[in-house]
């Protein structure tokens, strides 16, 4: 793996990225995405950090300066495994932006089960994904659930044993779904049919359109239920 890093702790409070950074072997270069929001236990300082890419070593806020350095860092690498969790209950999957052969190429050496296109649209193309050769963000859910932490080694580790898998079922985020809900009746991944309930809050939120929810209920998006995935053939 001499030609791949890993970044964790992009968000100060993914903490369990740091436990991972313990456990992998010390052959792997890794780097702490954001430390001073570890250090002060807040998801950011200034702005959300994977919202700031390519950032600028002169900028006015921290993250952008790391952000800057980050790039600095990772530019001799041609694969970044960028890990993340989630507050909602959430698989391991891995989200790619800028389809390529290479991306899907990782997907299957890491033998992820699902892998989801997320769109500029979406990602606005300032995540550090969408700054790097080839890279994948893992995401996996919730923050303190200790056995996903076994399940992301598990998968960094086949990428050192060169196998190959067969392709991960494919998503593509194509909407978000906008409110404020306190109960839900989706769970990621699985379908949900036009006009079916899913979610209650000041008021009943029914579906518009059939959809594939992901990240229901995740606390860091504001003013979001989930957004919207189908699955596809292609990633093209």
């Amino acid at each position: 793996m001499e030609d791949t890093a890993i970044v964790v702790c992009l968000h100060g409070d993914e903490l369990y990225g740091l436990e991972v950074a313990d456990k992998i072997s010390k052959k792997i270069p890794l780097f702490i995405g954001n430390p001073l929001a570890i250090e002060k236990r807040k998801r950011y300082v200034d702005k959300d950090l994977n919202r700031v890419f390519p950032g600028d070593l002169n900028g006015t806020t921290y993250e952008e300066k790391r952000a800057a350095h980050l790039l600095k860092e990772l530019k001799d690498y041609k694969y970044i495994i960028d890990i993340h969790s989630s507050s909602c209950d959430l698989e391991l999957f891995g989200i790619i932006t800028k389809p390529a052969p290479c991306k899907l190429e990782l997907a299957k050496k890491l033998k992820l089960k699902k892998i989801v296109l997320m769109s500029e649209e979406f990602g606005k193309n300032s995540s550090l994904i969408d700054h790097v050769g080839c890279g994948i963000s893992l995401e996996i859910g919730p923050h303190e659930k200790k056995e996903n932490i076994e399940k992301i080694i598990e998968v960094i580790n086949n990428t050192c044993n060169g196998e190959e898998c067969s392709e991960p079922k494919m998503f593509k985020v194509f909407d978000s779904i906008k409110g404020d809900a306190v109960n839900y009746f989706i769970k990621n991944f699985k379908p949900v049919k036009k006009g079916d309930l899913i979610a209650k809050g000041e008021k009943d939120y029914y579906a518009e359109f059939d959809f594939i929810p992901l990240f229901v209920g995740e606390k860091a998006y504001k003013g979001i239920l989930c957004l919207a995935t189908k699955e596809v053939n292609s990633l093209y």
